[in-house]
Parts: C-alpha cells; sequence; structure tokens
C-alpha cells in the first residue's frame, strides 16, 4: 500500500491556490503541508519538511517555479507545474518535472495526473528491486535470487516516468531504472513505435488510430505533434 504524500502548492494567485486545494481534498494519498504565494516563502517549508510533491506556478514574481524546483538539491521530489504560459513546458521537462497542466485548471486532467503520480510513486517502491537484462525476445527481471521473464510481444506500452519506465502488459505492471530511449534501443526492432514524448506502443497492440491518439489495449494513449505524421503513415 502506498504511504501518504506530503505536498506543497506554491502559486502567486490566491484563487488559483485554493483551486488546486480543493482538488486534493479529494485524494486522501496526498498531504497538504502549506500553500504560499510565492517561491521564497516556500523554501524554508520545503527545507524543513521536504515535501514529496510541489504544485508550482511557473511565471511568479521574483523565483519562478522552475528555478525554485532547479535550486532543490538537498532531495528528489517530483513535480507539477500548473502553468498558464504553455512556452516553459520544453525547459520543465528538461529539468525533469513530472507533469505540466495548463491554466485553467481542469479537475479531469488534474486527476489523471495526480492519480499517474500515486501510481508511479507505488511502482517506484519496488523499481529499486529490479535488474533488467534483455535477451533476444524476452526481458528478464532479477529480484534477489528470483528471476521473471516476460516475452516482448506480452508488452502492450512502455510509459516514461523521468529515468524509470514503467513496462504495461495484460497481466502486470513493472517499473524499471532505465528510460525510456535507453529501454527502446533494447527491444525488438520493429516491433515498438514512439508515440509521444512519454509513450512506447508495441505496434502489434494498436486497435485504433484516432486524430490525436492511439487505442491500445485499455487504453487511449496520446500522440505528440513530432509523432503524429509517422503513426498515420504506420497505422492508416
Amino acid at each position: 500500500m502506498l504511504n501518504t504524500l506530503s505536498c506543497i502548492i506554491v502559486d502567486d494567485s490566491y484563487l488559483d491556490r485554493i483551486t488546486v486545494q480543493s482538488e486534493l481534498e479529494n485524494v486522501k494519498q496526498l498531504k497538504l503541508l502549506g500553500s504560499f504565494s510565492n517561491a521564497i516563502a516556500a523554501m524554508e517549508m520545503i527545507r524543513l519538511r521536504q515535501p514529496d510533491v510541489l504544485f508550482l506556478d511557473v511565471d511568479m514574481p521574483g523565483v519562478t517555479g522552475l528555478q525554485l524546483f532547479n535550486s532543490v538539491d538537498s532531495y528528489a521530489p517530483a513535480c507539477i507545474i500548473i502553468s498558464a504560459y504553455p512556452e516553459y513546458a520544453v525547459q520543465g521537462f528538461e529539468l525533469k518535472i513530472f507533469d505540466y497542466i495548463l491554466k485553467p485548471l481542469d479537475s479531469h486532467r488534474f486527476q489523471l495526473s495526480v492519480q499517474r503520480l500515486l501510481d508511479f510513486s507505488m511502482l517506484k517502491q519496488k523499481a529499486s528491486a529490479y535488474d533488467v537484462l534483455f535477451q533476444q525476445e524476452e526481458i528478464i527481471f532479477k529480484e534477489g535470487l528470483n528471476t521473471m521473464k516476460i516475452n516482448s510481444n506480452e508488452i502492450i506500452y512502455l510509459e516514461a516516468f523521468g529515468d524509470y519506465t514503467k513496462i504495461v502488459t495484460e497481466k502486470k505492471r513493472y517499473l524499471t531504472l532505465k528510460t525510456l530511449s535507453d529501454f527502446l534501443d533494447a527491444l525488438p526492432e520493429g516491433k515498438f513505435m514512439r508515440i509521444h514524448r512519454s509513450y512506447v506502443v508495441a505496434v502489434h497492440k494498436v486497435q485504433r488510430l484516432n486524430v490525436k491518439n492511439i487505442e491500445v489495449g485499455t487504453r487511449i494513449l496520446p500522440i505528440g505533434k513530432s509523432h503524429l505524421k509517422a503513426a498515420r503513415q504506420r497505422f492508416k
């Protein structure tokens, strides 16, 4: 079972802070430690309590949200940016933020992000125990003296979580300490395709190609703009 994660909100807009607080009331696994109108005020809380999750605005007077996150070097919190400015997204992902949500905050989008965060946190508790090896069509997980194997044909899709990759099969999910790009390079060539910065799909598992997403298994995954042309050619 996942332990409760602590979090803080930093946003210079009072209404936006209240909106996030209201959303967090529906998430029992997240405990709010404090809500701050600027980065300077939040720094002492971060230093003393080291919250697990930071919900940050970008464009704030003085120190921006991205500068605040970049300054946290004593530990590695998850960071979800909530901003009205999409142009900062690339910089955010280069700093390895967990997610970037655009304002005005959509409740469904926020809850999806939080659920993804909770799933990642739960899987991460197990990830450090896995040693992953690749052998032809098989992926081998070593956990202590135990060995598990899955065939690459069992994989439905892969999802990036920073330096981790989540492997999704019909029966189980695994989290491995390997980047999505490195994982894709180790898989059988031609059987998997990157459709988004965060997603790789098994080609034979794709059920339908829509205008901006792909249906695979029971999930609908987004297609990134830079991958849209290749996806249409592959799955037309």
